[in-house]
């Protein structure tokens, strides 16, 4: 049972002191309930839940063809819309609101993270490799499995769950080499989230011992590609469409960029200043009893 993101990473990082987790109220506990149940028409608004996960992967599940499969289906679906995951934050906030607190980090606040990151998310899985006619989280993923790094360097993370999760995005230059971080597809990935985090400020705070802020998360992730990978481009905010032009462009590369799906906007961000954060990620592992929460 495990959930890995770059968001949590940060946060569990810069937690001074582990708290007592603390029981949900049953508002709250009935609404999520509720919400992560399979016939619920939102659903498929959560990505990783959509896609199957974890049902459809096991230890050491290096079948990186079975997920190209499952991506092609679900990438052809419509995406949800942003009313959608606005009424999700709103119905969050209404249910939920008195049970953000700082002993529910590790329950509560990782489904905050995981609505709120989700649409980033399903842009990131859906984008193309079009040098490799495939989905650019397989291309980074297929990598790091030739070159045997596994997800936070821990063997428990050995199946396809802990890889799509460590490349969404990719954020730990450990243990490889620039070259290999700084590809075309994890930066691309990279940009996706940098963009969300800039156009799309969290409507509640990501960590309640924190505060953690989807600025705090663009400016480190954006920092992370400007120091290993020297990237300085400034997009057009109003840039659209494939190739698009105001998308963030590598610097360090060869391989051509993919093309974008329909669904969020296509603006740049600028990315900021180097900050190292090798010593910042890792992964969050949760108890059976909220992981059906969690998805």
């Amino acid at each position: 049972m495990k959930f890995i993101s770059f968001a949590s990473a940060i946060a569990l990082a810069l937690t001074v002191a582990a708290t007592t987790e603390a029981a949900l109220s049953p508002g709250c506990n009935t609404y999520l309930n509720t919400l992560a149940a399979p016939g619920h028409p939102l659903a498929k608004c959560r990505v990783y839940t959509a896609l199957g996960f974890p049902a459809i992967t096991g230890a050491h599940d290096h079948d990186t063809a079975k997920l190209e499969k499952i991506l092609t289906t679900y990438c052809a679906t419509p995406a949800c819309t942003a009313d959608q995951y606005a009424g999700v934050y709103k119905d969050l906030q209404t249910n939920c609101g008195a049970d953000m607190i700082p002993e529910n980090q590790e329950t509560l606040g990782t489904v905050l993270y995981m609505w709120y990151l989700s649409p980033a998310q399903r842009e990131a899985v859906c984008y193309q490799d079009t040098t490799k006619n495939t989905h650019c989280v397989i291309t980074s993923m297929n990598e790091m499995i030739e070159r045997g790094q596994l997800p936070d360097a821990n063997i428990n993370e050995d199946d396809l769950y802990g890889y799509l999760q460590y490349v969404t995005p990719l954020a730990n230059p450990t243990n490889i080499t620039t070259t290999a971080f700084c590809t075309s597809c994890n930066q691309q990935v990279a940009n996706i989230f940098a963009n969300y985090y800039n156009k799309n400020p969290a409507p509640f705070s990501l960590q309640f011992t924190q505060n953690l802020t989807s600025s705090y998360l663009n400016t480190v992730l954006s920092d992370q590609y400007r120091g290993q990978c020297g990237v300085t481009t400034l997009g057009s905010p109003t840039a659209t469409g494939n190739n698009n032009p105001g998308a963030f462009q590598p610097t360090n590369v060869t391989e051509a960029a993919g093309v974008r799906p329909p669904g969020l906007d296509n603006g740049g961000t600028v990315m900021g200043q180097s900050v190292g954060l090798a010593s910042l990620v890792g992964a969050l592992t949760l108890g059976a009893s909220i992981f059906a929460l969690l998805g």
